[in-house]
């Protein structure tokens, strides 16, 4: 077995974690299989490894989970592994568990807690075996016309609730919860007739109150599907999200608030107001600078006629949006060009952080440079010896947050093609689990550009 460098180590009431290998694959002989899944739930990682022993079974994502692989009903060390920035020639282990795995059981390995104190729970119930049940249905000409659905509650600072899964616009004070429970508890599964379906979450006993009430889907024949309540890690603006493993969808809490914040880019325009047009009362952000991002405001979730006027001028309208606005999302406008054609870009982002690493995200409001390179170097390292981080980067075009290593760097801008500098060398220090902005603007130089740097503080 590889040697590997071990954060910790954790039993719970759970499970048992043990060290070592077993020796009864050496004298133990299969007479089945059982199914094996894993899914992550520590909300500040990033990809992380499933292995068993020596193999890797599938990398993950925060709320990814791996398909189903099948094992002989032989014993096994599974474990979970993450690449941290310090990693040169192996992975380091989190956490591990052996298992002799059952016959016909499915199991779920689900990672969570956090870094420095990871957990591992196993989920564990019946395999059910559709691919027998749609022949055997076919050899007989019947159509099968249920389903099963399981329930897994890993989302730490939630609390007990119930969980409902009914028709759509079913109350849930006229239902029974298929499901009550706490953090790290599971509900194996239970058969259902294929259709739509709502599921609503209340605090346990409390039908009254909605945490989470999702728009209606759909569930088909023979499938098995794990509802899981897992935290939401700052990707929407909900407390939790809820995954349908097996169905491979997120659902939407169609309760949740939307947040717009505001990034004004454009050189020469003044300070801004900006309204929704149905109301002209008081402006939602207000006298918005160059070089300024603005506090984050909560908006109605729909369609939002967003107006742009001069600071304290209601006369004169700089621009007009018709922005749709999801129901759980973070939404920032960018205002750019040059004065008199105001342009408005309109993106999403998120506030979920990384604890092993910083978070960078860019955008190229300069409306005189068409076209850029960016480069994001070390401080040591000379641009005219390497290629950009970034190559051809248009007005008006934005990166999504990225990972990199905390550190001190310099940023450059380039004309794209060249080494010609145009902005910069801008010194950053980026500190891990913390996100930053980079925001390439115009400036008074017709030749040069500017570099804003923000960290994201509100996140």
């Amino acid at each position: 077995m590889r040697g590997r460098k071990r954060i910790f180590l954790l039993a719970t009431m759970a499970i048992l974690l043990l060290s070592g290998c077993s020796e009864s694959n050496q004298s133990e002989s299969a007479t089945g299989k059982g199914s094996i899944r894993a899914l992550h739930a520590i909300s500040n990682l990033g990809t992380i490894n499933f292995a068993i022993e020596e193999t890797t079974l599938g990398s993950l994502s925060f709320q990814g989970a791996t398909g189903i692989s099948e094992f002989d009903d032989l014993e096994y060390i599974f474990n979970f592994e993450i690449w941290l920035p310090d990693d040169t020639e192996e992975p380091t282990e989190l956490v591990s568990r052996t298992l002799k795995v059952t016959s016909e059981q499915e199991y779920t390995f689900v990672l969570s807690g956090s870094l420095e104190s990871p957990q591992l729970y196993l989920w564990e119930q019946f395999g059910r075996d559709w691919a027998e049940e749609i022949s055997t249905a076919a050899e007989n000409e019947t159509e099968i016309t249920v389903m099963e659905v399981s329930f897994g509650h890993i989302s730490p600072a939630l609390g007990t609730v119930d969980i409902y899964l009914e028709d759509p616009g079913t109350s849930p004070q006229a239902a029974v919860p298929k499901a009550t429970l706490n953090y790290s508890e599971f509900e194996s599964a239970i058969e259902l007739a294929v259709g739509d379906y709502q599921l609503v979450v209340t605090p346990a006993g409390d039908p009254n109150t909605y945490l989470f009430a999702s728009d209606p889907f759909y569930i088909s024949a023979a499938t098995s599907t794990l509802v899981t309540l897992i935290d939401d890690g700052g990707y929407t603006t909900a407390e939790f999200s809820v995954r349908l493993i097996g169905l491979g969808a997120e659902l939407t809490n169609i309760n949740s608030s939307a947040i717009i914040s505001a990034g004004h880019s454009a050189l020469g325009t003044g300070p801004l107001d900006l309204f929704d047009s149905a109301d002209f009362g008081s402006p939602l952000i207000e006298d918005l600078g160059f070089g300024v991002i603005s506090p984050e405001i909560e908006v109605d979730v729909g369609f939002l006629n967003m107006v742009v006027t001069p600071a304290n001028n209601l006369g004169v309208f700089l621009s007009q949006n018709n922005l749709n606005v999801l129901a759980g999302t973070y939404n920032r406008l960018f205002f750019v060009g040059l004065p008199g054609a105001l342009q408005t870009v309109f993106q999403r982002y998120d506030h979920s952080t990384v604890a092993t690493h910083a978070r960078l995200q860019l955008f190229q409001g300069a409306v005189r440079f068409p076209t850029v390179d960016i480069y994001v170097v070390d401080q040591s390292v000379d641009i005219q010896l390497i290629g950009p981080s970034y190559v051809s980067v248009l007005y008006g075009a934005g990166f999504s947050y990225t990972n990199r290593e905390a550190g001190i760097y310099n940023v450059y801008v380039t004309e794209p093609g060249t080494k010609n500098i145009i902005a910069g060398p801008l010194q950053v220090d980026l500190e891990k689990s913390n996100n930053y902005s980079l925001i390439v603007v115009d400036s008074p130089n017709l030749s040069a550009a500017e570099l804003l740097f923000f960290q994201d503080t509100t996140f």
